[in-house]
């Protein structure tokens, strides 16, 4: 039996040039997403609050192509302690909050006894949620320098927003306003006068 040719009617073609337009959108997509080099696709580790790379509002293709050739380098050379440290700062830069702590505490544990290493590990492990971590870190770089501002103020960061420790927050910026009385917080605001509001 002769079989009866069929005909598509305007809506029915109109419906099969979307839905084949989707499709190879779709496809299109997942292509591109593909051939996306992965360093631009990463995103930052650690705590709440904590920037993609790609939605900092810098450009990091320098710094993530040398964490790629720092990462061979550290590992056919585990003992270069300042090759640990350049990729804990790079890691730093490019809010890699977990990398950084290890790259950091490797390089600690070959010896490196900077206060700044130190600090920077105890802002990385606030950024990662550790404040515990952070504080110890801090007082560890007190230690090594007890005119660190930066630690001090960190310090004073963590205890007030993190532990909710108010008094130890104004103690830890009045330390830091005897070393810099006119001490500033990043956006301006004299700390001298956030120290008298806390002790209220």
């Amino acid at each position: 039996m002769a079989q009866t040719e069929r005909k598509f009617n305007k809506g029915e073609l109109i419906t099969a040039v979307v839905i084949a337009l989707a499709v190879g959108f779709f496809a299109g997509t997942v292509v591109m997403e593909l051939r996306q080099p992965a360093a631009s696709r990463v995103q930052a580790e650690g705590g709440a609050g904590t920037a993609s790379i790609k939605d900092d509002g810098h450009e990091h293709d320098a710094e993530l192509k040398r964490i790629g050739e720092l990462e061979i380098a550290t590992a056919g050379k585990p003992d270069d302690s300042g090759q640990w440290v350049e990729l804990g700062n790079l890691y730093f830069d490019t809010h890699q909050a977990q990398k950084a702590i290890v790259a950091y505490q490797k390089a600690i544990a070959l010896g490196v006894s900077s206060p700044d290493v130190w600090t920077d590990l105890g802002i990385m492990q606030r950024e990662a949620g550790q404040a515990q971590q952070a504080l110890a870190s801090f007082d560890t770089a007190i230690k090594l320098n007890p005119r660190h501002e930066n630690a001090w103020y960190n310090k004073g960061v963590v205890l007030l927003h993190d532990t909710g420790d108010k008094a130890g927050a104004a103690k830890a910026w009045s330390q830091l306003l005897e070393i810099k009385p006119d001490a500033k917080t990043p956006d301006g605001r004299p700390l001298a006068g956030i120290v008298v509001e806390l002790k209220k």
